[in-house]
């Protein structure tokens, strides 16, 4: 891939934000590429930025003693997460429809953070739910708050009216 191999180069240049412009360019262009994630994650890695570095290279699937950091980082930091939640944090171009299309270490992980086996419809929409009851409980909590302040309203326009009689 080309790509990579510029990034190559301004890496050998030290010229990090270049090969990093390079390789982030490519990201909303390219495939799930596992070759091209463990690149971007190891530039963002010798810039210093952990969590984003450990989102890439976990999804690589290449388990390397000096990437363990930065994906024990992103782990930490988005698998508490609910499972749609942990998968909507992935970049689109890694968010495939099978757990099986992923590297056996990443889909494995994901089986572990709760993820389906099925994640997206023929027609690329997520399938599996995200509305947990936490979710319900929000709009339980927003249906109470509009429903008494109807109410107060109601009972204003009442005593106004006994007022101004």
């Amino acid at each position: 891939m080309r790509t990579l191999e510029k990034a190559e180069r301004e890496l050998a240049q030290g010229n990090l934000w270049r090969a990093k412009e390079i390789l982030q360019g490519s990201l909303s262009n390219a495939d799930y590429n596992t070759e091209l994630f463990e690149k971007y994650g190891i530039v963002l890695l010798k810039m210093g930025d952990l969590p984003e570095a450990g989102k890439f290279l976990f999804l690589c699937g290449v388990r390397k003693q000096e990437y363990g950091e930065a994906i024990g980082i992103f782990l930490h930091k988005y698998g508490k997460n609910k499972p749609h939640d942990f998968f909507r944090a992935l970049p689109r171009t890694a968010r495939l429809a099978t757990l099986s299309e992923y590297p056996d270490k990443v889909a494995q992980k994901l089986r572990d953070l709760g993820l389906p086996e099925v994640l997206k419809s023929e027609d690329g929409k997520v399938i599996f739910p995200s509305e947990t009851g936490s979710d319900v409980v929000m709009w339980i909590t927003c249906l109470t708050i509009v429903m008494v302040a109807s109410a107060l309203i109601i009972l204003g326009l009442i005593k106004l009216k006994e007022i101004l009689s």
